[in-house]
């Protein structure tokens, strides 16, 4: 009877192991202009109100239910997280301040609101967007993000404003996207260092992981330039190791959302449909659309600093545009920017919080759009 009793035990615990969904932590990221305390408070509860909705209106889709939590495989971890580095440019927004009180003492009363505004919503943006800014940001997102999947948890990243630059800059630098020999292939190493590479495969990796082993550098102009030397070799055969430590986990991103997006207003190259894409990202698109990730930008129609990322095209039409092989496994790219906030002009950027209903309903309508869009045979 003790024995039957004990595998009885056993077994409602195995069930529940079994049957038990995995948690995707959402991840919400601040943008521009929460660095004093009034707009940090701001941001942190703007994002209680938000996320309720946020689960209610991804739990009550059938066709959520469905495809992203994969039949109740997974499901929302009802505690949101916070990444927050607006207090990062802290001292420059105090040099910042005393310059404006500066120009108090000559400028119109109207012309100095108007400046003081327009250099306290944008000075962060901007800051954020130079890599040795950035490079910092993004390294402890990912402590974050590997904590998660430490944790056994997938992560869903929304980045707000200025956020969206945090989003983009994570998956462009983090995601293991380039294979390795092909990445040696076009660049300028000599054959024999080029035949050890292809001799001594590695796994796919990421371009952080290739920066902090040393085997290559940013340039002034941007390029991923390699370094070759007498100890190269040997720190080549270490590469999986900083792959792992430095590139994103397979299957830990389930995916990306931004608003209030001005991405491309500072990223102007991924949106213009004239200016070839960078090979790195091709290899991002390719990686979202092979790995069953999303990214969405869902911005409010009135929302003067909202851009759409990209022109809403078929998976088809964009394996033509980036001319690269691409094995599609229901991973897709979508923006949408139809809904109003009914805000006033200036009020629509920072509206997204106080009307979270009804832009919850927007970003699964967003989702359920770009599935469709790129998955329309698997319906």
């Amino acid at each position: 009877m003790k024995k039957f009793i004990l595998f009885l035990l056993a077994f409602i615990f195995c069930s529940q192991n079994c049957f038990s969904s995995e948690e995707i932590q959402f991840i919400y990221i601040n943008g521009s202009n929460n660095n004093d305390k009034k707009m940090t408070k701001w941001f942190f509860s703007g994002v209680d109100k938000m996320h309720p909705e946020m689960l209610n209106s991804f739990n009550s889709s059938p066709f959520i239910q469905n495809k992203f939590f994969e039949d109740n495989i997974y499901k929302i971890s009802e505690k949101p997280e916070i990444f927050f580095w607006g207090d990062r440019s802290n001292e420059q927004i105090q040099s910042l301040n005393i310059e404006l009180t500066f120009t108090k003492m000559f400028s119109p009363k109207l012309a100095q609101t108007v400046r003081s505004l327009l250099a306290h919503c944008l000075h962060d943006a901007i800051w954020v967007s130079h890599y040795r800014n950035m490079h910092p940001v993004i390294s402890d997102l990912h402590k974050q993000v590997l904590d998660n999947y430490n944790k056994g948890k997938s992560v869903v990243l929304l980045g707000y404003s200025a956020g969206a630059f945090v989003t983009y800059e994570y998956m462009f630098n983090k995601l293991p996207s380039i294979d390795v020999v092909d990445y040696y292939n076009q660049t300028d190493v000599s054959s024999e260092f080029l035949r050890f590479v292809i001799d001594n495969k590695k796994k796919n990796t990421c371009i952080d992981a290739l920066i902090d082993s040393g085997l290559a550098v940013y340039s002034a102009d941007g390029k991923l330039v390699p370094i070759e030397s007498p100890t190269t070799k040997n720190t080549y055969l270490e590469l999986d190791k900083y792959t792992c430590e430095s590139c994103i986990p397979k299957d830990t991103l389930k995916g990306v959302i931004n608003f209030a997006s001005p991405l491309v207003l500072f990223y102007s190259d991924i949106s213009n449909p004239n200016y070839p894409l960078t090979y790195y990202n091709k290899l991002l698109y390719k990686y979202i659309l092979e790995n069953n990730m999303f990214w969405l930008t869902v911005n409010y129609a009135d929302d003067p600093l909202g851009y759409p990322t990209t022109k809403n095209i078929s998976y088809k039409d964009l394996k033509e545009r980036i001319d690269i092989d691409i094995m599609p496994n229901k991973g897709f790219l979508y923006s949408k920017s139809t809904a109003k906030s009914r805000r006033t002009f200036l009020g629509a950027h920072t509206s997204y919080w106080s009307t979270a209903k009804k832009f919850s309903k927007s970003v699964v309508d967003a989702y359920i759009e770009g599935y469709i869009l790129y998955n329309d045979n698997d319906l």
